[in-house]
């Protein structure tokens, strides 16, 4: 028996890079034509955000997502949900669960109203072969989307695995495989874990197939079960192939450069015209700024500061008034100006995050800048990323910019004390640590992600329902933009 795996898609269906704006060996539909139609489908989840695709679907109701119609031709035997899908509410999550042919697992979801239809896990009778395929969501879908799930209660990922072991235990099954939408991390305390992978490998299952953190990961063994993880925009997928009385192999595929789309696929690509409408849609300008709003690279935009991020943290107090603000860039620097379209700003901000504004005193926001300022690293006589800062994942979208303070961060010190000035309209918060001010910042980095577990513990004073998007969005409508002057910031090294 043979497994095709895919997750993470972020509706990324058409064989199109929405950065590059380049048709590219990626995207479910290049990926899905790749697989045997005698397999077994599955895709681990994170479909309802993330791509241009989906931003127009949802502002303009396009119903049954063009998602579900490429799962529905490949043939889609499973789907598991991730954390995004839980994003727009109970009701969007249904409808899009609903129109998939395949069939919802996940063992820790819990439909209160009971319209999903959501099993724990499934056998499946194929070829002489019979295969137990059980599913679970990460935990901190509590911690992201708490707000959005009334309607479901998210259990104990691992807790829930057991009790599906527990259940199908004399059940005579040649192969028992676990889809989680979470991966492999180090991060303990807390109520809950974001990723519980290292635990899954010790209950038993003959594959675990993990998710969430966009990693290539290939097929090895830990503990007895084959583990891996397939990135995400449909770039790769996993190829599981399962025999009887015979340990499970697998590979981690590329999409291949010269891939042809499968009959179903090309039928849906001629029939659908939704991408054409989005690629519309990506060429309306909206705006015009004096000059460069730049994310230079990685590196130098740490070290200099960026006025992108200047612009995006002066929209942010502009909406909210708090008196200082937090935002990040995201992993592909890209600058956008003179002429704005929409592809600009959904490039520079990918993510539909709203804005909440918490109380924070001096000494708790130099605990959450000395988790940026551990970003880089001086090694060698040069700054580099360090390694440490994300292990395993790329992760500058954890790394912050500041606007409002005047401060310094500076390298040649020991990580956790790097943060040397800190002030704000007069006042030095490293000297009066209780000073209390106001920050406007993501609802994902409030809720303490990221390494910034300070913020989740801080009172909130205010949640907006715009998105960030949106917001800079309506900021170029309304206003002729102006490049911000710079944020008085400082690296040291």
């Amino acid at each position: 028996m043979d497994i095709y795996f895919t997750s993470d898609t972020h509706s990324y269906i058409y064989p199109y890079d929405y950065v590059t704006a380049d048709r590219k060996a990626m995207g479910y539909m290049a990926a899905s034509s790749c697989f045997s139609k005698d397999g077994i489908i599955i895709d681990g989840g994170d479909c309802l955000q993330g791509s241009p695709l989906m931003r127009y679907e949802m502002k303009n109701a396009v119903r049954p997502h063009l998602a579900a119609k490429a799962f529905n031709a490949a043939g889609l035997d499973i789907y598991v949900p991730g954390n995004h899908d839980f994003d727009f509410g109970y009701d969007e999550l249904e409808s899009f669960l609903s129109s998939l042919d395949a069939q919802v697992v996940c063992a820790n979801l819990i439909d209160e109203l009971g319209r999903m239809h959501v099993e724990p896990y499934v056998i499946i009778h194929r070829n002489r072969f019979t295969l137990l395929v059980t599913g679970a969501v990460t935990d901190y879908v509590n911690v992201w989307d708490g707000k959005m799930l009334s309607g479901v209660k998210v259990a104990d990922s691992v807790q829930s695995l057991k009790a599906v072991l527990e259940e199908t235990r004399n059940l005579e099954v040649d192969a028992r495989v676990c889809v989680y939408h979470g991966g492999f991390g180090a991060d303990v305390g807390g109520v809950y874990r974001e990723n519980r992978a290292d635990e899954i490998c010790k209950l038993g299952f003959d594959v675990l197939l993990t998710a969430h953190q966009h990693q290539l990961i290939e097929p090895h063994w830990v503990n007895g079960t084959l583990v891996m993880q397939a990135g995400s925009k449909a770039s790769h997928y996993a190829h599981v192939r399962l025999g009887k009385g015979k340990p499970p192999v697998a590979e981690l595929c590329a999409v291949p450069k010269d891939f042809v789309l499968s009959s179903a696929m090309e039928v849906l690509a001629s029939e659908d015209r939704t991408e054409a409408r989005v690629q519309d849609f990506l060429r309306q300008s909206v705006g015009h700024v004096d000059g460069i709003l730049e994310d230079r690279s990685r590196i130098d935009s740490f070290l200099y500061g960026s006025s992108l991020a200047d612009y995006i943290n002066e929209v942010q107090l502009a909406l909210t008034g708090a008196d200082i603000s937090a935002t990040s860039l995201f992993n592909t620097p890209y600058s956008i100006g003179p002429d704005v379209a929409m592809s600009d700003i959904l490039k520079s901000y990918p993510f539909a995050n709203s804005l909440v504004t918490l109380s924070i005193k001096g000494c708790e926001l130099k605990k959450a800048m000395e988790r940026t300022a551990a970003f880089l690293e001086i090694e060698e006589g040069r700054v580099v990323e360090s390694a440490s800062f994300s292990p395993g994942k790329d992760e500058r979208y954890n790394q912050d910019f500041w606007r409002g303070l005047s401060y310094s961060f500076d390298l040649r010190r020991k990580v956790g004390d790097r943060v040397v000035r800190l002030n704000y309209k007069g006042h030095d918060l490293l000297k009066e640590a209780d000073f209390t001010l106001t920050i406007v910042l993501n609802s994902y980095r409030a809720s303490g992600t990221g390494g910034y577990e300070v913020y989740s513990q801080l009172p909130v004073i205010c949640n907006y329902s715009i998105d960030i998007q949106d917001a800079l969005i309506d900021s170029f409508a309304s206003t002729q933009v102006e490049v911000p002057e710079p944020t008085d910031y400082r690296v040291l090294y």
